[in-house]
């Protein structure tokens, strides 16, 4: 039986209620209804026909939020060409690499990015000029060619590249029905507006700014903005009567730096994506806004597999429990289930293949054999299952510091320095030792009032011990300003490993290094 998402899904919804608004930096906002987004999506896939587009043929779209963006996927996906999203700040390296391996048809942007685009080809697209609208305008805003066959490619996501060259994540088309546990895990109802802080060009705006919020037939609510400032957010949730948002944990701490006491919002929930979030900013979010934020776990390569569902207690620090059609496991190495409360590799059982799950790594069949092996989808990420069946993530499978006998997640190393409070961020990695391999070693950035100290760093290990454990406390502290992110907002441990492996071969050729006066050795 054939599928297309727009036909089958959004088609379904009531065309007088508001699809869609997109706010600037200031709160003017733009909005249409289902009916409105619909014929201007339409009227869009007729000028792609009309340009030799096919099912199939790929479109590149590098927009920043707004109607527009909108319209280009739902475009695309009615169609059956096979979109791929890409942020729109990324380097010009980095854009020809997406080019070189996309070979896109046609590539969609708007004024912020034209003339970065422009150079790359014939083909690119400005939606947001007066002329080419003028053009799409003429176009009809009805569509008959839906294209529906559920093998189909659908969309390639581009990983945020934490480690090597972004990964080309495909998906086929029933992919969008997998996105039934993302609204399950946000509760979305049709009288929602639903707020996802996320750029577009990454999986995440497709989940919850795109996919969920079209298949419970809510009202989506966007930003545009240079950057990202949470006055002005706060502003936009009390203004346009924001009920439900999703944000990463880069935001959630944000937000508790501000004066929410003041604030009149209509929140009725809250969920956190991105990397784990840590219990004590669940807590003071619940103390301050009354809400509980939901934190919930899946990839790029999936859709939601793991939350924190409505009326399911929470227990905070856990990603929730496994979501069906996910069978979610804890297997070691050679796909055997480990017992509760055992650290193995997070993986999900595939002898059932659930909708939702990628087909493979497009530009690397390597990692796909890897991932993809003894009847599981390993997701590259450690974690355990405790006895209640819920799900507890430890880190990624390259990120687990091996000290002595011991594995140490820099999560919880890192969730114990973040309820000190002089800290504003911390990033835990293994730093070389002779003796025991590696020590555990914070990178973190304090709050204003705080200065970098001996005494502090002393003080910052002694907390770690008396909350973690003796095995898990730092014995290097670092002081920084910031830390290394992705464009999506994700700490690249890789780039602080090898900051350490540098300044460690530096020390064994007897030429030094470091930041005298900033990092901390704590015995």
């Amino acid at each position: 039986m054939g599928f297309n998402f727009v036909r089958d899904v959004i088609e379904k919804n009531d065309r007088r209620k508001t699809a869609l608004i997109v706010s600037d930096a200031d709160l003017n906002a733009r909005s249409e209804t289902y009916g409105t987004f619909l014929k201007r999506s339409y009227r869009l896939a007729n000028y792609l026909y009309d340009m030799k587009v096919r099912p199939g043929n790929r479109i590149m779209i590098m927009m920043e939020n707004s109607l527009e963006i909108y319209h280009a996927v739902t475009a695309s996906i009615a169609m059956g060409a096979v979109y791929a999203p890409m942020a729109s700040i990324l380097p010009d390296s980095q854009i020809k690499y997406r080019i070189d391996h996309l070979s896109p048809k046609i590539i969609f942007t708007d004024n912020a990015s034209y003339d970065k685009l422009k150079g790359f080809g014939d083909n690119v697209v400005n939606l947001e000029d007066p002329s080419t609208n003028r053009t799409i305008e003429g176009y009809p805003d009805t569509f008959t060619r839906f294209y529906d066959d559920p093998d189909a490619e659908h969309v390639i996501f581009f990983t945020s590249g934490t480690e090597g060259n972004p990964k080309m994540v495909l998906h086929n088309n029933t992919y969008p029905m997998g996105h039934r546990t993302t609204v399950k895990w946000l509760d979305l109802r049709a009288q929602d507006i639903h707020w996802n802080i996320s750029s577009p060009g990454w999986a995440k705006w497709g989940w919850s700014s795109y996919y969920s919020p079209m298949i419970s037939g809510s009202t989506v609510f966007n930003m545009r903005y240079r950057r990202f400032d949470p006055e002005m957010a706060l502003n936009a949730m009390e203004k346009f009567l924001i009920t439900s948002i999703c944000a990463p944990p880069t935001v959630w701490r944000m937000f508790l730096l501000q004066d929410l006491s003041s604030r009149n919002l209509h929140l009725r929930k809250a969920a956190s994506a991105g990397e784990p979030l840590n219990p004590e900013i669940i807590d003071r979010i619940r103390q301050y806004l009354g809400v509980t934020v939901k934190d919930g776990y899946g990839q790029s390569e999936s859709t939601l597999m793991v939350g924190n569902i409505e009326n399911q207690p929470v227990k905070p620090g856990s990603m929730g429990k496994p979501l069906e059609p996910y069978r979610v496991v804890i297997v070691d190495d050679s796909g055997n289930r480990l017992p509760a409360n055992s650290v193995g590799h997070i993986a999900v059982d595939i002898s059932q293949r659930p909708n939702g799950l990628f087909n493979s790594y497009m530009n690397d069949q390597e990692l796909t054999r890897d991932r993809f092996r003894n009847g599981l989808y390993y997701t590259g990420d450690m974690g355990y299952m405790d006895e209640d069946g819920y799900l507890w993530f430890v880190s990624r499978s390259d990120d687990v510091i091996k000290s002595s006998d011991y594995r140490i997640g820099p999560f919880e190393v890192e969730s114990a320095l973040l309820r000190h409070p002089a800290v504003a961020e911390s990033a835990v990695v293994g730093t070389p030792d002779d003796i025991r391999g590696n020590l555990v070693k914070a990178f973190v950035v304090l709050k204003s009032g705080y200065s970098a100290s001996q005494d502090l760093a002393r003080e910052l290990s002694i907390h770690v011990r008396n909350l973690v454990g003796p095995h898990a406390r730092p014995k290097k502290i670092e002081f920084v300003n910031e830390l290394p992110k992705t464009i999506s907002g994700k700490i690249i441990r890789k780039e602080l490993r090898k900051l350490e492996m540098e300044k460690y071969s530096r020390g064994k050729n007897g030429s030094g290094g470091g930041q005298p006066g900033f990092e901390f050795y704590v015995d």
